[in-house]
């Protein structure tokens, strides 16, 4: 039977997702078996030693701490991997909606030199994934409280001074904004 190619990141993100599911964010744990927190689904996918060379991959980013043991593994996620897992998280949730909208534009505006070219790439994507909507190259626009992105994207760029959060009330011909967002 002809094995199915599957993205390069999906094991580590599925690792970190189990760790962030859960609570392993803050302390250390002894997992005997650390399978038992991959679903299912997974388990037949990759093996142990799959298994294994993603939880060495994920410590030698600095994403985790992890030791293996005569019983299994010691894992402790860092602050770079809580990071990640946000980003994750986020990816996946996306930005909530609620019920009604507060009629308030939420701007999130960087200015990225150009030697750091490649994470303003980066950004511009992640916020195009997470549901943003690109007012000019640096200015992208959402109509719901996001102000947990900006702070993913300071931490996780390392752009603490080049991004601004702006809350609007009005935004000039802003129908196709709201067509755009479905908004009355």
């Amino acid at each position: 039977m002809e094995q199915k190619k599957f993205s390069r990141g999906e094991l580590v993100k599925t690792v970190l997702l189990g760790l962030g599911a859960v609570g392993i964010l803050a302390t250390a744990v002894i997992c005997p078996n650390l399978l038992q927190l991959i679903p299912h689904f997974y388990k037949r996918r990759y093996g142990r030693q799959i298994m294994r060379q993603t939880i060495l991959r994920l410590d030698k980013r600095g994403w985790i701490i992890a030791r293996e043991t005569d019983i299994g593994w010691k894992i402790q996620i860092t602050k770079k991997g809580r990071t990640e897992l946000l980003a994750y998280e986020l990816g996946q949730k996306g930005i909530t909606k609620p019920k009604k909208w507060d009629q308030q534009w939420r701007l999130l505006i960087f200015d990225i030199p150009e030697k750091r070219k490649m994470i303003r790439e980066q950004i511009r994507r992640f916020l195009q994934d997470v549901g943003f909507v690109r007012l000019q190259d640096s200015v992208w626009v959402h109509p719901y409280e996001c102000r947990e992105v900006l702070d993913l994207l300071r931490t996780k760029y390392q752009i603490r001074f080049e991004a601004l959060y702006v809350q609007a009330v009005t935004i000039d011909h802003d129908q196709w904004l709201r067509k755009e967002f479905n908004l009355k």
